[in-house]
């Protein structure tokens, strides 16, 4: 009996051995099945011998999985299924196969697979703002999953993804932040190509209207990609997108040097979009340099659906702006034609009918029809308070509102649209001014990163010399006695050495000088042009201050010359401190304790009463920056001048106080207080129509303070901010 049973148990022990070889070889070839699988799906192009062998593999993995009854199978062969469907650009039973293989990985696959699926289950969403959420909630999911186990490439590459679709879904913080953490693992792993990666960065420092980013990381980019000799797909938009940059500062050769750049890349990769995309910018690069010919030139070679309105708008806007350009009206006859009757469908989206008004509007103000034009240009005004519109086409707008009201003796009119014509211009003409300033603060910095570059080169031949010069001390002491006819050797080759030392530090030290002497001029042309800018937004303001007098002296409404002189105050107000910047060596910030004398002094003398009104000030010195300044200077301008319109009727005497004062750290207060008649009965601050009241509310939000208007013995008014610069000593 005893040998009997123990016969059974080696027959029984040799069974599962042969079982458990027998599963970790179907195991091994399922694992070897799929990996072949993703080979023939990752080939590069479409070739439908691949798919056909790639379906015949997952029908192996899930027949051998389920003879086995291994889920782990199961669910790798479903996740072989979902990438297959996407790779053949199915959508019919994708998501459910990737969903299945998930849940059954989950639980039986490793976390690398889990991942993923999850990365399947994210693909099946579209890039539209309804599916973006899912998308991203699955990779970011499948980031987690690398980041535990330590595979920090796989999670970078993911988070470069997710924040090119946070880029789409207009969330360009989040994607800033997902992007700089793909940096961070990027850098941890050595990983060089990071060309993409700083071009997704410079897009969204762009809409974020952070200029100086912006450029700073698109050139990171290319400087990146050229590096690597990179000529992908990828070079194509990153050279665009610098070009757009620099034209957008009217640097047009610039510009155009990083167009043509991205178009040889283009068409090496036949990228018929990013071609398209260059060739309109080329296009209107050249017609900005005068060059109509060459312009038109590349205009023919673009090629557009004739079923996609929009891009026919777009094409023919251009032509139509060209032969304008040109004055060859005739030449532009029949493309202006075509745009007149493409716009009178009413099939435009908004953006292309906008520009299609302005393009129409301006060829027909060239061919003298001022009249005709002005319907156009009237809807575009129209639509654009509903929109965002460009400043440089706004600009474009006002000048032709100025051009058709001119000609039809509207005087008013063409005031009030010229005006806004010299608004936009020095709009423009600042922000590039600024975006140059910004330009020469990222040459600056790479002037001194080269700079310390090549001090630390010096720094380390000077330690690898001295370091030469122990091993031959400690050399010379175990020689004995040849270590005088060394000694002598070695000292006359050091003063050799030293004698050339010597030259070349003083080389480098000249060098040095000339470049601390190019920053020195940098630093003062940068001052300079602050200065200017200063003196410009100062001297447009009192020349729309001249302007709203003049208009005044025209006007027979006691409430509208009061209006005209309300808006004069207040941009006196902020004339006062651009004028006090560039007057001063000081352009960052503004003298509190000057300003407010200076602008109370200014308003005892702009309202005349018979009043007897005594001010009392008592003003801590405090220095604010610009953005602080201005909004306190308003709500300063909108208290005063109430209470000497309306705090002291008759020739009633009072008192104004006006207090300025530290109340806890970086805290202030503003205070401003009349013996006057006080506030209405009943009085509601978040009820009132005023617009003084809500002016000032809103300027106190501007500073994230608080506002305050009580009626106590008169009318006090108080407002609690935090101010960025530290007292005055």
């Amino acid at each position: 009996m005893m040998h009997h049973l123990q016969i059974k148990g080696v027959a029984t022990l040799v069974a599962l051995l042969f079982f458990i070889t027998s599963f970790g070889q179907d195991t091994a070839k399922i694992g070897a099945l799929y990996r072949d699988g993703q080979r023939l799906i990752l080939k590069t192009g479409y070739e439908k011998q691949d798919i056909d062998s790639a379906w015949s593999l997952a029908r192996q993995i899930d027949t051998i999985s389920r003879r086995m009854n291994y889920q782990g199978g199961i669910g790798i062969g479903k996740l072989l299924t979902a990438k297959i469907l996407n790779e053949s650009h199915r959508d019919d039973g994708r998501r459910t196969a990737a969903l299945e293989a998930y849940n059954i990985l989950r639980q039986y696959g490793t976390p690398r697979l889990q991942a993923e699926a999850l990365i399947e289950i994210g693909g099946t969403y579209q890039n539209k703002a309804s599916d973006l959420p899912a998308k991203i909630h699955y990779y970011e999911a499948a980031v987690n999953i690398y980041r535990s186990i330590h595979d920090d490439f796989s999670a970078a590459s993911m988070l470069e993804f997710v924040g090119d679709l946070y880029n789409v879904n207009g969330e360009y913080t989040k994607s800033l932040q997902t992007l700089q953490t793909a940096l961070q693992l990027y850098n941890q792993v050595h990983f060089e190509r990071l060309h993409g990666l700083y071009s997704l960065m410079g897009n969204a420092y762009t809409y974020l209207n952070d200029f100086p980013n912006a450029l700073r990381y698109n050139l990171m980019a290319i400087q990146t990609g050229e590096k690597l000799h990179e000529t992908g797909i990828i070079m194509s938009p990153i050279y665009n997108r610098l070009g757009t940059i620099y034209y957008s500062m009217d640097q047009y050769e610039q510009a155009l040097d990083y167009f043509n750049r991205g178009l040889k890349i283009a068409y090496l990769n036949k990228d018929t979009n990013s071609i398209q995309s260059l060739q309109i910018n080329i296009s209107f690069i050249l017609r900005k340099l005068g060059n109509y010919e060459a312009s038109l030139d590349t205009l023919n070679k673009i090629t557009v659906a004739e079923s996609d309105d929009d891009e026919q708008a777009d094409l023919l806007t251009r032509y139509v702006n060209t032969y304008l350009a040109k004055k060859d009206l005739k030449g532009g006859m029949p493309y202006f034609n075509k745009i007149v009757a493409l716009y009178s469908k009413q099939n435009l989206s908004p953006y292309f009918k906008q520009i299609s008004r302005l393009g129409i509007a301006g060829y027909l103000q060239g061919m003298g029809k001022m009249n005709e034009s002005k319907p156009y240009l009237l809807a575009y005004s129209a639509d654009a308070l509903s929109r965002q519109e460009p400043a440089a086409r706004l600009q474009q707008s006002h000048l032709y509102l100025y051009r058709a009201d001119s000609a039809t003796g509207d005087i008013k009119g063409a005031l009030e649209h010229y005006q806004l014509y010299k608004f936009f211009s020095d709009s423009i003409t600042n922000l590039n001014k600024s975006r140059q300033l910004a330009v020469l603060q990222i040459q600056f910095e790479t002037n001194k990163k080269d700079q310390d570059i090549q001090l630390l080169r010096q720094k380390s031949a000077l330690q690898e010399a001295s370091l030469q010069k122990e091993i031959i001390f400690r050399n010379v002491i175990f020689a004995g006695v040849c270590a005088l006819l060394i000694i002598l050797a070695l000292t006359y080759n050091r003063n050799r050495l030293k004698q050339r030392s010597n030259l070349q530090l003083q080389q480098k030290q000249e060098e040095i000088n000339n470049r601390n002497e190019l920053l020195r001029k940098l630093l003062q042309e940068k001052e300079w042009l602050l200065k200017e800018i200063h003196h410009r937004v100062k001297n447009n303001l009192q020349i729309v201050i001249s302007l709203l007098n003049s208009q005044s002296n025209y006007l027979d409404n006691q409430d509208a010359i009061d209006a005209i002189r309300n808006s004069q105050h207040r941009m006196h107000a902020m004339s006062l401190i651009h004028q006090k910047l560039y007057q001063t060596d000081n352009l960052a910030t503004i003298d509190m304790s000057w300003y407010i004398r200076e602008l109370v002094a200014y308003m005892q003398d702009s309202f005349p009463t018979d009043a007897q009104i005594d001010f009392k000030l008592d003003i801590t010195s405090l220095e604010l920056d610009v953005a602080q300044a201005v909004p306190l200077g308003l709500i300063l301008n909108e208290s005063v001048s109430n209470a000497i319109k309306y705090a002291f009727p008759g020739k009633r005497q009072g008192t104004i106080e006006i207090s300025l004062k530290n109340i806890s750290g970086q805290r202030w207060q503003l205070r401003i207080f009349d013996n006057g008649m006080g506030l209405p009965e009943k009085f509601n601050l978040d009820a009132t129509s005023s617009l003084g009241m809500n002016l000032m509310q809103g300027l106190s939000e501007q500073l994230d303070g608080t506002f305050e208007v009580t009626s106590l013995q008169g009318t006090v008014i108080t407002v609690v901010f935090p101010a960025a610069q530290k007292e005055m000593i």
